[in-house]
């Protein structure tokens, strides 16, 4: 994870704790833990790529607006130094100026903690299964190394009449 930091709360921790001490009964398929899991992993590196991509764009250093216009008397083009300032902060906020960072990649991080938090609540439960039926068990593996790759769905783009 980009931040690994332990001591904030994760968002599913008194499930994961029901879970492990075995209070909290999922029905599901051995099949499904495989693909929750596998699905965790692909949303988990696609968050990745995107907070990668608003690293690169807070640290761009040309963006044509006329960001880099030296003053001439009283002519300056602060809208364009602005707007250049506010889309590297909206990307990502890199000099801790906000105590609430409300940037793509901080929301992306909120949403990988909770993709953590999912999957590490059905390997949880799936492991609780596993750890007392040794036939589920080898099942499992089974199924983890057999089960053929699934194809993540399609991104649904809505178009709006007249556009």
């Amino acid at each position: 994870m980009p931040d690994d930091d332990t001591t904030s709360a994760s968002p599913l921790a008194n499930l994961i704790t029901e879970a492990r001490e075995g209070r909290l009964t999922i029905r599901m398929d051995l099949e499904k833990f495989v693909y929750i899991d596998r699905d965790c992993e692909y949303f988990k590196d696609v968050i990745l790529k995107i907070q990668r991509t608003m690293t690169e764009i807070s640290q761009q250093d040309k963006w044509g607006l006329g960001e880099s216009f030296t003053p001439q008397s009283d002519r300056d083009l602060i809208s364009a130094k602005t707007m250049v300032r506010r889309w590297r902060n909206k990307s990502r906020t890199l000099d801790n100026s906000t105590n609430s960072d409300n940037s793509v990649y901080a929301v992306m991080e909120s949403h990988y903690k909770v993709i953590e938090d999912f999957q590490t609540l059905f390997r949880t439960v799936r492991e609780r299964i596993t750890s007392v039926d040794t036939e589920q068990a080898a099942k499992y593996q089974d199924l983890e190394a057999n089960l053929p790759q699934q194809a993540p769905a399609q991104a649904k783009i809505f178009s709006w009449p007249g556009l």
